[in-house]
């Protein structure tokens, strides 16, 4: 039990991490290409905006623990993940203006859901990628070292 508390702090310290990283990559890229004006709107409001970075990335990168258990399935944990990182990313998104909303225009705002849903899937591919590789690569060493002990003996 104290271990999977460990975890979970540890992955939503890491959310945060991510959300606060992603929040400032963005400030800078409005400052490098011209979006001064977009800046200053975040300047005023910069509380918020700070605290709603960190609560989608908590949403997002604190809900990854999942994926260190056993149970439920891949495809639940999938969905879970998606669920409460989309769940938590577009009210805040819209709350704070980070993407415009417009309830008039249905079709507009699905279309916009599904991208957002389509971006989050590309990040987490790029994350799912990574980590298979990494398992691969640690997998093979330890094979390795096994085939050395081996020798050895």
């Amino acid at each position: 039990m104290k271990y999977t508390v460990k975890l979970i702090i540890k992955y939503i310290l890491y959310g945060i991490s991510l959300g606060c990283t992603s929040f400032v990559l963005m400030c800078l890229s409005y400052f490098a290409w011209g979006g001064e004006d977009l800046l200053m709107l975040i300047c005023k409001d910069f509380a918020r905006q700070s605290a709603g970075a960190m609560l989608v990335g908590i949403a997002c990168g604190g809900t990854a623990v999942i994926y260190q258990f056993s149970r439920p399935s891949g495809l639940v944990k999938v969905l879970i993940h998606v669920c409460v990182g989309m769940g938590v990313f577009y009210p805040v998104a819209i709350c704070l203006g980070w993407i415009p909303f417009y309830p008039d225009r249905a079709l507009f705002t699905v279309l916009q859901f599904l991208f957002s849903c389509g971006i989050f899937m590309v990040i987490w591919s790029c994350f799912y990628l990574f980590n298979r590789k990494e398992a691969k690569r640690i997998n093979q060493r330890l094979r390795e070292l096994e085939r050395e002990d081996i020798d050895k003996g």
